[in-house]
């Protein structure tokens, strides 16, 4: 994983602008909150470098609210998907912005085991704290 230190203004110029962000985003973390897959746009949108700087963290480091992912993963357990879904989450020095997010449980077997979740998000300009 590239852990390169940034200047203030290296990472304006490197880290999308969450305001500028248009379209979706995906990531997959396994069943245990291990994010797995992030595409670049989505990791820059969390302020990391490149996506390899994201793969292998905790996906409760970014929710503004870490329990958030725990309503979510019960949700999807019910339900099976989660569509529309408004989660407050950080970039990776702390400022706030809210996503849009559809995720899905994917199972394995016969028993339907969960292995991981897919998810495709959007950030929402609208809703973000200023």
């Amino acid at each position: 994983m590239n852990n390169t230190i940034l200047s203030t203004q290296d990472e304006s110029k490197l880290f999308l602008n969450i305001q500028d962000a248009k379209g979706w985003f995906e990531y997959e973390p396994s069943y245990d909150g291990v994010i797995t897959h992030i595409n670049t746009a989505g990791a820059k949108l969390f302020g990391f470098a490149s996506s390899d700087d994201v793969i292998g963290k905790k996906i409760n480091e970014l929710y503004a609210h870490p329990f958030d992912h725990e309503k979510t993963l019960s949700m999807l357990f019910r339900d099976g998907q989660v569509n529309g879904f408004f989660t407050l989450m950080k970039t990776r020095n702390g400022r706030l912005f809210f996503i849009k997010q559809t995720s899905s449980l994917i199972t394995e077997g016969l028993y339907k085991c969960p292995i991981k979740i897919k998810s495709e998000f959007e950030p929402i300009q609208s809703l973000l704290p200023s």
